[in-house]
């Protein structure tokens, strides 16, 4: 199944002919054929399909999409990142305006943000006459595409170009900007979007179109843009119409199976990009992150994204304790990197120091690699291998891997997997809830929805007030107190998925003193120097250089 698709230029604004593409899941059938022109085309349904589902391949494209959950390297929770997240690795700031991935974001999602405008320019041109709920449909994920990629743009680089049209070649040449006009476009876009697409409820009972944006996906990210901006009356609205009222979605009783293709646009999927197998391009963060032990769990992998003892640390006993890992030594593997040694200690009576890993929370072994996981009996019995096995020096660094999307040999190309990648599950717009009802001094009400998600039937974790009881700590009554389990709920729940946690960090202004107090000198056995401060300039990447030299009028960001 093929169609046809736009190339772009760098920044996304030029039209100079059409590629030939793969798609997923029966989105398209037909693609138009000769002489398309701009005046030719956009006349029928299929036309309109065919350019919506080319704003979705945008999001699909290699790097844009794969790499992003690799944002979570920057935070002290995971390591590795080589040319591409690496560069807050050992203590040391290195991004510059040079930095690789700043660029292929940037010019990916403006790719992204041109696609959507040509069909937004186009469909409400006098004359055509489109079925409604197709018109619709096309225009309300065409909106919800676009918020979704400036939602990305202007909370990693602030001040951006705002581009709401297909701009001619001589108006190319724009300044940044402010953040505050583009999150109100975002605003503007989603409340449009909300009321034009269909409900998820509709799109479960036709597969062929299960995974396009629905009503549920554009008030989530409605409701997230609110969270981020501190609008908490408005985003505790936008989330009580999904949690309570509209109540499309639930909880996946088995946390793995958020991350497996056979279950994918589950019952919890809000909005994920969709891949399939036989593709040249699918989910690559497989790929880059699976440990490099081809005969093993994956039938390659480069090893990104390697989990922290001190990231280990957040998930609790099975009672509800806190863990605390204290590092020893690190010394040479046994295959080509390094072996670690940490002593731990719990409050938790029934916690034994011998066994770290184990009677913890059941997310730490979906989550990260360690050595003798009970994991290894799941992960075999899903992909039909045998022998698997994990040792620390698999990893590059920390002695961990990342479990989360890892399908082992499912993928026989050994390459991209088929698997989908999550941006936002039921799961992230409950604790963003319940934030929301911190902020707004609704205590009991935000507990409920964190014991909701701690309880799912596979995780079962203590509720909240049980924690509380059990450590001597008003956590469930204390505003403060409340709010740092909250963000210690979402570590330990979204890690690795979407960069949840880099953003959360980022914008609960906690980044830079986490980066501090983790990166004390030769940390872990390394040969790093004590951080010892971090720019909170740096929050904002930079603007890529080419972007700049193509574009005089955009300035840069503070700090680079």
């Amino acid at each position: 199944m093929k169609k046809y698709f736009i190339i772009l230029s760098s920044f996304g604004l030029l039209t100079t002919s059409f590629l030939q593409t793969g798609c997923k899941k029966g989105y398209l059938d037909s693609y138009p054929k000769n002489n398309l022109t701009e005046e030719s085309y956009y006349k029928t349904e299929g036309d309109f399909n065919n350019a919506v589902n080319a704003v979705y391949d945008a999001w699909q494209s290699d790097r844009l999409l794969n790499f992003f959950p690799m944002a979570d390297i920057a935070t002290p929770f995971a390591g590795y990142g080589s040319s591409r997240f690496g560069q807050y690795d050992n203590g040391i700031f290195g991004i510059t305006d040079g930095w690789q991935m700043g660029r292929e974001f940037w010019e990916g999602w403006y790719k992204v943000v041109f696609r959507a405008n040509l069909v937004l320019d186009n469909i409400d041109k006098p004359g055509l006459t489109l079925d409604k709920k197709v018109y619709d449909r096309v225009k309300g994920e065409a909106l919800f595409l676009r918020a979704l990629t400036y939602f990305h743009l202007t909370y990693l680089y602030g001040d951006v170009p705002l581009v709401t049209r297909v701009l001619k070649f001589e108006e190319q040449q724009v300044s940044r900007d402010p953040h505050a006009k583009v999150v109100e476009q975002i605003i503007n876009d989603l409340k449009t979007a909300e009321t034009l697409l269909p409900s998820v409820t509709e799109y479960r009972s036709n597969k062929s179109m299960l995974g396009r944006a629905s009503r549920g996906a554009a008030k989530s990210l409605l409701g997230k843009v609110y969270v981020y901006e501190k609008k908490w009356p408005e985003a505790e609205a936008k989330f009580n119409e999904i949690v309570n009222i509209d109540k499309e979605y639930d909880l996946e009783p088995n946390f793995l199976d958020l991350f497996w293709p056979q279950t994918e646009n589950g019952k919890e999927s809000i909005f994920e990009i969709q891949y399939q197998s036989g593709l040249k391009e699918g989910n690559s963060i497989v790929r880059f992150c699976a440990p490099d032990v081809r005969s093993q769990i994956q039938t390659a992998g480069f090893g990104y994204i390697t989990p922290t003892e001190y990231y280990l640390d957040q998930f609790e006993t099975v009672n509800g304790y806190a863990v605390n890992s204290t590092f020893v030594k690190r010394e040479a593997g046994k295959v080509a990197n390094f072996n670690y040694t940490f002593t731990y200690a719990s409050n938790d009576p029934a916690y034994d120091a011998t066994k770290p890993y184990e009677k913890r929370d059941p997310r730490l072994a979906w989550t990260a690699w360690y050595e003798n996981t009970p994991y290894i009996t799941e992960f075999q019995k899903r992909t039909g291998q045998s022998g698997v096995k994990y040792i620390q020096d698999y990893s590059f660094e920390n002695g961990h891997n990342t479990v989360k999307y890892i399908i082992g040999k499912l993928d026989p190309s050994a390459g991209d997997s088929p698997g989908n990648l999550i941006l936002i599950r039921f799961a992230d717009v409950l604790l963003l809830y319940a934030e929301t009802l911190i902020e707004n001094n609704k205590l009991g009400d935000a507990v409920a929805l964190i014991n909701r998600v701690r309880q799912r039937p596979s995780v079962n974790m203590p509720t909240v007030e049980q924690v509380s009881t059990a450590r001597g700590e008003n956590i469930s009554g204390d505003k403060a107190l409340l709010k740092k389990y909250l963000m210690q709920e979402r570590y330990r729940e979204l890690a690795f998925e979407w960069g949840h946690m880099y953003m959360d960090q980022v914008r609960w202004d906690v980044f830079a003193d986490e980066m501090v107090n983790f990166w004390t000198a030769k940390k872990y056995g390394g040969n790093n120097p004590a951080l010892g401060s971090f720019d909170k300039k740096h929050y904002l990447w930079p603007i890529p250089a080419e972007e700049r030299s193509r574009n005089p009028k955009l300035s840069q960001n503070d700090g680079y």
